[in-house]
């Protein structure tokens, strides 16, 4: 069994106006690094001891923010991909929006769900062979979709995760986990 920490990046301009960034590089807003900073002692109460992140800025600057353990760059921990939706605002979706919170649409363009559960599945099985726990920096829809992979929670089942938290989940086989906790905050 291996402990994952799941952080959240913490918040961007683009969040605060709430504008959809998937795989837009938007780095973190002078609150967001003040947040992220707070959260390091969240995160350090759990003593990890491998740390991997998404190449995306704002996951960058949260890991340095919050660890000081060298991270490796994992591709597969990106957020999702958008498509037309990236830049714009639920408003401007409309009823979509709520629909896609839910999981029941993707965006036009967007990064279907067999490919979010492909990346998400290799993923952490490859987190989970790293020496433990392994705090991974990533993005809010990656954190659900691993909670709807692994722990059986449907993405119209769960809050929006805060940014940043701390999700914890013990990955106990290649396709079980347990979650430990959600959305903590400093």
């Amino acid at each position: 069994m291996t402990t994952l920490l799941l952080v959240r990046h913490g918040m961007t301009e683009w969040n605060r106006v709430q504008r959809m960034q998937g795989r837009s590089d938007i780095d973190l807003s002078e609150q967001g690094r003040a947040d992220a900073t707070a959260l390091a002692e969240v995160v350090s109460a759990w003593k990890p001891q491998t740390l991997i992140r998404s190449p995306l800025a704002r996951a960058a600057s949260t890991a340095a923010l919050i660890s000081d353990l060298p991270a490796t760059v994992d591709d597969a921990w990106i957020e999702h991909g958008l498509g037309e939706w990236e830049g714009c605002t639920p408003d401007a979706i409309g009823s979509d929006y709520a629909r896609w919170r839910a999981g029941e649409v993707i965006p036009p363009g967007g990064e279907r769900e067999d490919e979010i559960r492909e990346r998400i599945t290799g993923a952490v099985r490859t987190a989970a062979r790293r020496p433990g726990p392994v705090l991974v920096v990533t993005h809010g829809g990656t954190i659900r979709a691993v909670l709807n992979r692994f722990v059986g929670l449907a993405p119209g089942r769960l809050d929006p995760v805060v940014a940043p938290s701390l999700t914890v989940i013990d990955v106990i086989d290649d396709d079980v986990a347990r979650l430990r906790s959600f959305n903590l905050t400093a």
